[in-house]
């Protein structure tokens, strides 16, 4: 099968990782996959990285501008010229091009579309057109994602499957070692550890984690922190440091690493991997990875969190924005630390059970199939 995926996304966000997990994974199960992107892109890099086929001369701009239309007649053109089976589109702006450069193409390919957003569907004739008449079928990585678009009036419910989005649970396991992190931040392997993986954008709730961390500080003798982050708006960083120091996380309790590869060696690290998002969620990669390394969360009750994290069992739910909850939770699982094993032990294997990436694989192309009538 010859699958043609398009990707909009610039960065290496929660979403464009997913779709180049898909991407890796289907190659590797012997299909044959090409990729179309925007140039400069980090998805075209990483693409390159894998010697597969790809694409960087798309726009993937919205609204109907010329950019669009020389888009749908390069898809058209690469689906002839690859004799294109399945065209999967991850967002928004390359779905629409992907929907007409499909209905162009000499032999209209299907077209499976992924929706990773809580951000409600609006209703409107385009969208059902898209939904009902232009579209295959469509994926989404959870529950309260699938709910709502089955919930919409005149949207084929027959068209929407969940597949949980998938973890490497090779790369990311207890056997990881998180040592060298303790080392490198001057954080004895006694201490109490406590992780938060995230960009920085206020969904994320960097500022409830900090509340939280100082009034952790004032109930738990020696504890340390990490905050993983990537800017993606300039001086966001240096502010985030700064607003961590006015509410009390001093340099004593919170470090900053920036951008890192070595997230499994992170993660590892903590006792506890702090997830304090306000909102968004449509799927959560750190709840995954985390799940996976065998480390209890202390999370909000947003998006897919509920899903992925059994609360009790594998981990904490808090109400979002509740600095105090979450202190609490993350006090709770420091403090007994024969619970906090085994509610890792608990998340490892229902990682293992419903979030292997080799399981999102095989749903999907299990879509595949059954759209296209191949296999």
């Amino acid at each position: 099968m010859t699958i043609m995926h398009l990707v909009s996304l610039m960065g290496l966000g929660g979403r464009a990782a997913t779709a180049l997990r898909q991407v890796r994974l289907l190659a590797e199960r012997g299909h044959s996959v090409l990729v179309g992107c925007i140039s400069g892109s980090t998805t075209e890099a990483r693409v390159r990285e894998m010697g597969l086929p790809v694409y960087a001369d798309f726009q993937f701009k919205r609204g109907l501008k010329a950019s669009f239309l020389v888009d749908c007649a390069r898809i058209a053109a690469r689906c002839s010229h690859h004799n294109v089976d399945v065209i999967h589109a991850h967002l928004s702006q390359e779905s629409w091009a992907g929907c007409i450069g499909a209905c162009l193409a000499p032999r209209r390919p299907a077209v499976i579309r992924s929706r990773g957003v809580v951000v409600q569907v609006k209703g409107h004739a385009f969208n059902r057109l898209m939904h009902n008449e232009l579209t295959d079928h469509i994926v989404v990585p959870s529950r309260t994602i699938y709910d709502h678009l089955c919930s919409l009036p005149r949207f084929d419910p027959n068209k929407v499957s969940l597949i949980p989005d998938g973890v490497d649970t090779t790369r990311f396991s207890p056997l990881v070692n998180g040592a060298g992190i303790r080392r490198e931040f001057n954080v004895p392997l006694d201490a109490p550890f406590v992780v938060m993986v995230a960009r920085l954008e206020r969904v994320k709730g960097h500022e409830i984690f900090f509340k939280a961390l100082t009034l952790l500080a004032q109930r738990c003798p020696g504890l340390r922190a990490v905050c993983a982050c990537d800017e993606r708006t300039p001086g966001a960083y240096q502010r985030a440091i700064q607003r961590a120091r006015e509410l009390g996380a001093g340099e004593d309790i919170l470090a900053f690493t920036g951008m890192r590869n070595d997230v499994a060696n992170i993660i590892a690290a903590g006792n506890v991997v702090a997830l304090p998002s306000l909102g968004s969620e449509g799927s959560s990669r750190v709840a995954l990875e985390a799940a996976a390394c065998g480390v209890p969360l202390a999370a909000s009750t947003v998006g897919c969190l509920p899903e992925v994290i059994v609360d009790g069992v594998t981990g904490m739910l808090v109400p979002p924005g509740d600095p105090d909850a979450l202190a609490a939770a993350m006090l709770k699982l420091l403090e007994n630390p024969v619970l906090s094993r085994q509610m890792g032990a608990a998340a490892r294997q229902r990682a293992e059970l419903l979030y292997d990436e080799r399981l999102m694989a095989e749903r999907l192309e299990r879509v595949y199939f059954e759209q296209t009538g191949l296999g």
